[in-house]
């Protein structure tokens, strides 16, 4: 399946563009998670600051089934003053 990917700030240097569409065959958030880890070298558990969403909406549980054409978003969290 296609997956979209953006990727905010810091977290670009992980993949090839800010937003890369990518081809994964797994079936949930955590395997893709676990594959962007193995190929793209980013894992999200090293990172306190981030938020990770599905098709613009904020992910809360990372056992969710993906489709083709989802679109995930990392995103550091910002603090401002």
């Amino acid at each position: 399946m296609k997956i979209k990917v953006t990727a905010i700030s810091k977290f670009q240097r992980y993949f090839p563009a800010r937003t890369s569409e990518l081809d994964f065959t797994g079936r949930t958030l955590n395997e893709f998670l676990a594959w962007v880890k193995k190929e793209y070298g980013l894992d999200v558990s090293d990172h306190r600051n981030i938020k990770i969403t599905r098709n613009s909406k904020l992910v809360r549980e990372f056992d969710v089934a993906l489709m083709d054409g989802d679109r995930i978003s990392f995103i550091p969290i910002v603090a401002g003053g």
